[in-house]
């Protein structure tokens, strides 16, 4: 078994072996991981200023950990950190994080810690780094290892949507990327993203009995903030699968996005954009919140998957930072 500490190593398909940077990190491939010849570098970086923009606090180096191919391992592969006690205070601990390259954020993935090291497993490469975490945080963390999303286009982006606690997976252990969301589902993601205070307005809409207790308190500060209200009939539709239309127009009024009548988003599908939806698509978009699908259509009346869902959150968050 190789056991370099250059950080750097080259295993034939479906050897083990192990690389470390001086004491620092340690990268543990067990056998069957990689399905072709493996060269795998690491490297420590120096100019992280622009990976640290949330007020994060390191106990360890960012390190960049790369491979010649694509794609994610075919089974875990062990990370080992040291790590720097000095930076850990009283009621913090440490988590691994990675960065996220299409976000532009850290996603937690946790790990163990054993004295001055915290070891984690991964399923992929990218930058990785030790940062201290409040204790209730951490003991509250939900499960970001679904079974049904490595190598999901979304993957990245519901593993920090997880982290944050804006979704969960399902008691099987699944996320369900490619399912539809409903309207009571999507205002619960909404207000985790969102985070507002209080227990929100009295639903008075005529199906509210409709509304499980899982929905009832984002439906009700969604209702007090403006985002929702019903329908002609007075109804919720707590149930019924949510439209990239209404989705739109939830995300405009969070933002607190004025109306536009005469607002043109300028998709190719235009026209088919209901008048009551016009003006917060163009908000969106402009917001960077939303895009198009093939072709430059925003397609209104297409159904919303929790992929999707969780993609438009995660923007909503960054463009409001």
């Amino acid at each position: 078994m190789n056991d370099p500490a250059d950080g750097k190593l080259t295993l034939p398909a479906g050897d083990s072996g192990k690389a470390s940077l001086g004491n620092e990190v340690t990268v543990s491939i067990p056998a069957g991981a990689s399905g072709q010849a493996l060269v795998l570098t690491i490297h420590k970086l120096q100019d992280i200023q622009s990976l640290l923009t949330n007020h994060e606090v390191l106990a360890s180096p960012i390190f960049e950990i790369l491979k010649n191919f694509s794609g994610n391992f075919q089974k875990p592969v062990k990370l080992t950190f040291t790590f720097d006690p000095a930076k850990v205070g009283s009621g913090q601990t440490v988590a691994v994080f990675y960065y996220d390259e299409t976000a532009k954020a850290w996603v937690e993935v946790g790990g163990t810690v054993d004295g001055n090291e915290i070891a984690v497993e991964v399923n992929h490469f990218t930058k990785y780094a030790v940062m201290v975490v409040d204790k209730k945080e951490m003991a509250a963390a939900p499960n970001v290892d679904f079974s049904d999303i490595d190598g999901h286009w979304a993957e990245a982006k519901i593993r920090q949507a997880a982290s944050g606690g804006i979704v969960s997976g399902y008691p099987d252990g699944t996320f369900k990327p490619n399912k539809t969301v409903t309207r009571a589902e999507f205002a619960v993601m909404l207000m985790h993203a969102w985070k507002p205070q209080g227990e929100g307005a009295a639903l008075t809409f005529k199906d509210s009995a409709r509304i499980g207790a899982w929905a009832r308190t984002a439906v009700a500060q969604a209702l007090q903030a403006g985002i929702i209200n019903g329908d002609d009939a007075g109804n919720f539709r707590p149930d019924a699968v949510i439209t990239r239309a209404e989705m739109a127009v939830m995300i405009a009024r969070t933002i607190g996005g004025t109306d536009r009548t005469d607002a043109a988003a300028g998709f190719a599908d235009d026209k088919d954009i209901p008048a009551w939806a016009k003006s917060s698509v163009a908000i969106v978009k402009q917001a960077g919140i939303v895009q198009g699908k093939g072709g430059n259509r925003f397609a209104p009346w297409d159904h919303a998957t929790r992929a999707e869902a969780v993609t438009i959150l995660l923007n909503l968050l960054g463009a409001n930072k």
